[in-house]
Parts: C-alpha cells; structure tokens; sequence
C-alpha cells in the first residue's frame, strides 16, 4: 500500500495524493489515472457536483482536473508566498464556487478568496487589509446552509491573542464566538485530518495525542456544532 498524504472519496471515484503524485481510483479501487503536475500537494476536493476535483499544494498553486476525462483543466498560482499555503478550503453547496484560504503579503497574513469554477477565475478577495485576522479553516454546514471560519487575532505585537469560532455572511466576518486556545488547536487539527482523510500518514504526524486520535475518524467536531457551543 502506498504511503499516502491523503485518500479521500465521493460517490463514484477516491483520490490518492502522495505529495508529488495524486491517484484517481473508481469506485472499486482500480487506478484509472495518477497525476505528477505539481510538487507538495498533499491536499484535494471533490466538486458536490462530481464533475471535477481541485488540488492544492504548499507552495501556492491549485490544479483543477475532469473526472469525467480524467485531465488537466487548469493550473496556476495563487500566491508567490511558499510553502505556508496549507490553510483550508471548500466548495459551495451547489460546486459554483470556490473558496481558498490564501497568504499573499507574507506568511503571517491571510486572505480569502472566491473562485468561479466555470473557469476558476477569481471573483474577489476578502479580508487583505485586515492584519489582524488569520483565518485557518473554512467549512460549510449543509444543516444550517452557512460557512463557518476558525482563526485568531493578533495583538499589537503580533502574536496570537484572541481565537475564535464565526460565520462568514456578506463577506463579512460575523457573529464571532472566543474560543480557548486549546479549543482552537484541537479543531484545527481534526480539520486538518479530515482533509486528509485520516490517513494513517497524517495522523502520524498530527500534533493531537494518542488518545484524541482514538476513533476520531468516527467523531462530528464540526465547526458549527462548536459554534454553537460557545453561542452566548
């Protein structure tokens, strides 16, 4: 078996991803394709439409492939920023866009971005000039229709002060909930391993203990449930 980053599946098709080659498998485990675009990629989505899948590496470049033809649609770069681009991302509900965590000014510094994915073009930026917020995790909860971002502020020093839990709603950041450090470094890593599918290799290397690890797999740490922990 190989050691692979992540392996993550749909209805139809499951993703293999080994840092430098992904590999596309039907329902049934047989490889139908692999794919060596791009270096440190360790991470990747299906579309809810089942139509596509989009790749995303370290050192900032996202590559878009068919399903259905299983090739290359699209590759770019979205940032000139290396090898801290291992924020998250996400699909909207309906696969028409597509959101992506990015660092353009310098590593400390996040913004989000939305791409149309007719051709991923990039509709608009959000948050650049807040120097303040990094955002780490995106994730939309199909209950309550809404995107939910996980992150921390920055005291005047720079250094992490506040963590928090909130939605995104009009492009604003809003109905924001603190949350414990802890907190915030326990779901920031379970989000971190769904990403990747809990695989054996992630988990090594995943910052959470033996025991959180026990069966975590099975567990619902979404960010709306903790959202809706720590609502006043």
């Amino acid at each position: 078996m190989r050691s692979l980053w992540t392996y993550i599946t749909n209805r139809n098709y499951s993703l293999g991803l080994t840092g430098r080659t992904v590999y596309v498998y039907d329902k049934y485990g047989n490889e139908l394709k692999k794919f060596k675009d791009l270096p440190y990629a360790y991470t990747a989505a299906f579309s809810p439409k089942g139509d596509i899948f989009v790749v995303k590496t370290t050192e900032g470049r996202i590559a878009v492939y068919s399903l259905e033809k299983l090739c290359l649609i699209k590759k770019f770069r979205f940032s000139k920023v290396d090898a801290s681009q291992d924020d998250n991302f996400c699909f909207s509900p309906d696969g028409e866009k597509f959101f992506n965590i990015e660092r353009h000014n310098d590593t400390c510094k996040t913004a989000l971005s939305v791409y149309n994915t007719k051709d991923f073009s990039l509709e608009k930026i959000l948050f650049t000039d807040d120097e303040k917020t990094v955002l780490k995790i995106i994730e939309y909860d199909s209950y309550s229709d809404e995107y939910f971002l996980l992150g921390f502020l920055r005291d005047n020093n720079g250094i992490a002060h506040n963590f928090f839990i909130t939605k995104l709603i009009n492009d604003s950041l809003s109905e924001m909930r603190f949350i414990s450090e802890t907190l915030y470094w326990f779901y920031k890593e379970y989000s971190d391993l769904k990403m990747h599918g809990f695989t054996r290799k992630a988990k090594e290397w995943s910052e959470l203990n033996k025991n959180d690890l026990n069966g975590i797999e099975s567990k619902n740490y979404s960010l709306s449930k903790l959202w809706n922990e720590h609502k006043s």
